[in-house]
């Protein structure tokens, strides 16, 4: 049933405004282009509005980080916390947003996380400013909120790190969001704690004079509590103390403090999640960081993929990588292949050994060489 929005003119009489669907797909995506806030930054987090800058339309991505693009979303932003954001844009009647649109997404997702670069982003958004003659540093002051000069390079280092940790923001954007839609985007939001998912509904009212856009996000309410400090709103991250004061033995502390010392050694980065922290270095020949162990602080207790304690190997797909970088990981993941203290994991993508917190002990000097030699390996591949 259409809607009717009234326009009080001049306090004097009232104008109808009656909802019109849009006549095609590029007329919502030019809108979206033109005007990013009209996908409501205060709806999508109330208590912290989100902001945008658009990087571009149409951003392509590739299937593997040495082929040629294969897909493209049609709209990619990112907000002031340096989250890339995927949107992408059907017209209600369009039967896709009811079968094919959420695969699709989830698709353009899963390869953009595994093949972007920050650089190759940034290079875009300043591509974008010259060819539409607006001054790319002035765009990241705006969406900071801040009156003095930006430091870019923090900026696109925290996308950098937020694409590493597949940290992203997906919205499906129609005038009409269908009720299947609307129960797949709660689930997803629910099982997917990294990735906010949501549905916007843009709709629009024309009257004899007067044009009017509402927009209304839809799937928020299903983020959790414990989401909500994340993307979506909160998802409390560990900090190195929290994590170590979580070990429930001076076994288990020993065997963290250790392997964390040494990879901050080593210039590694250190990943601290909600639940685990996990141990990342650059890896120039792949251009992001490359995950090679996770600590978790309760023993015995699995996480993400399976992983539990101490879990060291590969958790991305073969075909994603270069040859010597595939090589120098299976090399590091064989390692452990002889070991009777490690557990292999089985997973789609994962190539992974466990070690409980108890066995490291007894083998902490030998799995810190180990460590020390893979993040050096990876570090020097060229």
């Amino acid at each position: 049933m259409n809607e009717h929005v009234f326009l009080h003119k001049d306090r004097q009489s009232l104008e109808p405004l009656k909802e019109q669907p849009f006549g095609n797909e590029e007329a919502l995506q030019t809108l979206i282009a033109d005007y990013p806030e009209l996908l409501d930054g205060a709806q999508v987090r109330p208590d912290d509005p989100r902001r945008w800058i658009l990087v571009t339309r149409e951003k392509g991505i590739a299937e593997t980080s040495d082929s040629s693009e294969r897909w493209s979303v049609d709209h990619l932003l990112i907000d002031q916390d340096a989250i890339p954001t995927l949107v992408e844009v059907k017209q209600g009647s369009n039967s896709d947003l009811k079968r094919n649109v959420v695969g699709q997404l989830l698709v353009y997702a899963a390869h953009a996380a595994l093949t972007w670069t920050a650089d190759e982003l940034r290079q875009t958004f300043e591509n974008e400013g010259q060819e539409k003659d607006f001054r790319p540093l002035d765009k990241i002051s705006e969406l900071l909120g801040t009156d003095s000069e930006p430091d870019a390079n923090a900026f696109w280092q925290k996308v950098e790190t937020n694409l590493a940790a597949q940290r992203m923001r997906l919205l499906f954007v129609a005038d009409r969001i269908p009720d299947p839609l609307v129960r797949v985007v709660e689930f997803l939001n629910r099982q997917m704690p990294d990735i906010e998912v949501l549905a916007i509904e843009i709709k629009q009212f024309r009257g004899e004079s007067s044009e009017t856009l509402v927009p209304r996000v839809i799937g928020r309410t299903a983020v959790s509590p414990v989401q909500a400090t994340g993307i979506a709103g909160a998802r409390t991250k560990l900090t190195r103390d929290s994590f170590l004061k979580k070990l429930p033995n001076s076994q288990a502390f020993e065997v963290a403090e250790k392997l964390l010392r040494q990879a901050s050694g080593s210039r590694a980065i250190l990943w601290y999640g909600s639940s685990s922290v996990s141990i990342r270095t650059q890896c120039p020949l792949y251009g992001k960081p490359v995950t090679v162990a996770w600590l978790h602080p309760q023993p015995g207790i699995p996480f993400w993929n399976g992983f539990r304690d101490v879990t060291f190997g590969s958790a991305i797909e073969d075909y994603s990588l270069p040859s010597k970088l595939r090589s120098c990981m299976n090399e590091w993941v064989n390692e452990f292949k002889a070991d009777d203290f490690a557990n292999q994991i089985f997973g789609k993508g994962t190539r992974a050994y466990s070690v409980s917190y108890e066995d490291a002990v007894s083998n902490i000097d030998l799995l810190i060489g180990r460590l020390e030699k893979v993040l050096t390996n990876l570090q020097e591949l060229r």
